[in-house]
């Protein structure tokens, strides 16, 4: 036994010293990239040095203080979702990633697909999804000199809130451990090494504690400013709501409420925030050019600064993209029809509906509420916002009593009200839609390799997020029951990515959908086959 002892001494003492050495190689490593971030920061700026924060290591530039902390809340007050803008440098000015369509546009990077807006990420006590300087700066308090301070009116001891403006200067090991890339449907720009320094220019433009009821206020919102909200409900006796209508009779019949001047109604009497608009028709102007951007209350008050569709340049740069659509829509689907579209619900009291047990043939034009088209499965549409038609759109098949794994819930509730042969649009809260998580935008060649991809892996985050937030303790077995059932079947059959990867290689490119973002499905359900 005391051989045995003594032959262990000399292997423990090894692996003692490679941890050891290992240890001082980082220390070493972090010293001189402290040093040299500071000998830039010394020759390039200067009046940042005393700006220096030693929880991370970095220097920071406060450009705007943001809105008055008497009047809302810092971004470190709460667990929160923040939106923030973003653009990151490396020391030699060269853009490595940004949420601006006008860098994108001068570094070449710009792609149609990508909706440029501010990120919107998860900010609590524990970082989960930021980049960890970012988080930093949001859950800590900067220290500022004090003279730079007072020179710009703010206060030394300096907080994060809506409207503030900063610049980062950080060294690697709070960048990420595997550096940055330009990609997530914001492809093709440059990429920095994970022994790299980064500089970062940040807003701050939106801090939300509740996503969910922030985004079904701007769901209700958005129609009721745009065309007229009616719900119906089981009781039906507050003002604007009814009980469903029994038949067509029925003075709160959809039909019939147009004419009201309410465009949007509840899809039934028991889900939340998905409305239709049955007498949609594509090609009336009424209907393409209703949307106002930016969202506004009915006393004027502004909801959501989103421009209309986000986008300066082409197609997404003028007044004639709606009507375009509209044309290539009545060519595709009405040209044997001298009147154009028909609604088949208003010329027949009797027309069918798709129903529970019924089959449709969708195709459908995928929006955000700015009006920035997502996806489409119509090749005309594609042909002019992408300027391509990468591979020939099909139309979706969708039957409500079969497996919903594959489609977005708000599908069921939808769809089999409509008649076949009918135009329609539907907007919907994430939860019935892409959800706590989105969907990560990507141009991808994948194939042959197995194991999880890293949007797999930022799902678990956002579940194990969804699964702390929304606990017995919040809403109860609701979420627990809805988002445990649909968000399972969901990823794990769903088929973005989200498992082994096939043997089949090909190339995708899909748009990022943030966390929490409501949508519009603009649909035609193909007429019965006789």
């Amino acid at each position: 036994m005391k051989l045995i002892t003594r032959l262990l001494y000399p292997l423990v003492s090894g692996v003692l010293l490679l941890a050891s050495c290992a240890k001082e190689q980082t220390e070493s490593y972090d010293k001189f990239e402290n040093q040299a971030l500071k000998a830039w920061m010394t020759q390039n700026r200067p009046n940042l040095l005393k700006n220096y924060q030693s929880d991370g290591g970095y220097y920071v530039d406060v450009l705007a203080a943001g809105e008055d902390l008497s009047t809302v809340k810092s971004v470190r007050d709460t667990a929160c979702w923040v939106r923030f803008d973003f653009s990151g440098r490396d020391l030699s000015g060269n853009i490595v990633l940004t949420r601006r369509a006008a860098e994108a546009k001068l570094v070449n990077t710009f792609t149609k697909y990508t909706h440029y807006v501010p990120y919107y990420r998860y900010c609590g006590e524990i970082n989960t999804s930021l980049l960890e300087g970012s988080f930093l700066a949001m859950r800590n308090v900067l220290h500022l000199d004090e003279e730079y301070a007072r020179e710009r009116g703010l206060d030394p001891e300096f907080e994060l809130r809506k409207g503030s403006k900063v610049v980062l200067y950080m060294p690697s090991r709070i960048v990420g451990a595997g550096g940055v890339e330009g990609d997530g449907g914001y492809e093709g720009q440059y990429s920095l090494s994970s022994s790299r320094p980064f500089i970062v220019e940040m807003e701050i433009t939106g801090v939300v504690k509740n996503p969910l009821e922030s985004e079904g206020s701007e769901v209700d919102s958005f129609c009721a400013v745009n065309g007229g909200l009616w719900l119906y409900t089981e009781e039906g006796d507050e003002a604007g709501s009814s009980k469903l209508p029994e038949d067509y009779d029925d003075e709160n019949h959809p039909y019939k409420l147009r004419d009201k001047g309410y465009r949007w109604v509840s899809v039934t009497d028991s889900i939340a925030q998905v409305y239709v608009d049955l007498c949609y028709d594509p090609m009336k102007t009424s209907d393409y050019l209703t949307f106002d951007f930016p969202v506004k209350s009915e006393e004027g008050t502004l909801l959501s600064e989103n421009k209309r569709y986000n986008v300066g340049y082409e197609p997404y740069n003028g007044s004639d993209l709606e009507p375009k659509i509209a044309e290539v829509l009545k060519e595709r689907f009405h040209s044997d029809s001298e009147e154009g579209y028909t609604h088949p619900g208003l010329a027949d009291r009797d027309a069918d509906s798709v129903g529970m047990d019924g089959e449709a043939k969708i195709w459908y034009i995928g929006r955000f509420l700015d009006g920035f088209i997502f996806d489409t499965n119509i090749d005309e549409v594609k042909e002019l916002i992408y300027g391509e038609v990468v591979s020939e759109g099909d139309a979706l098949s969708y039957a409500a009593e079969d497996d919903q794994s594959s489609y977005i819930s708000a599908f069921y509730y939808a769809i089999p009200n409509l008649c076949y042969g009918q135009w329609a649009e539907f907007v919907t809260i994430s939860s019935h839609a892409y959800g706590a998580t989105g969907q990560s935008g990507s141009t991808t060649t994948s194939g042959g390799s197995t194991g999880y991809s890293l949007s797999y892996l930022d799902y678990l985050n956002y579940y194990n997020y969804y699964n702390s937030y929304y606990g017995n303790s919040y809403y109860g077995s609701y979420y627990d029951n809805y988002y445990y059932n649909y968000y399972n079947s969901y990823y794990y059959n769903y088929g973005y990515d989200y498992g082994n990867t096939t043997t089949e290689t090909t190339t995708t490119v899909s748009t990022e959908i943030p966390p929490y973002t409501p949508l519009i499905f603009q649909v035609y359900i193909e007429p019965a086959e006789d």
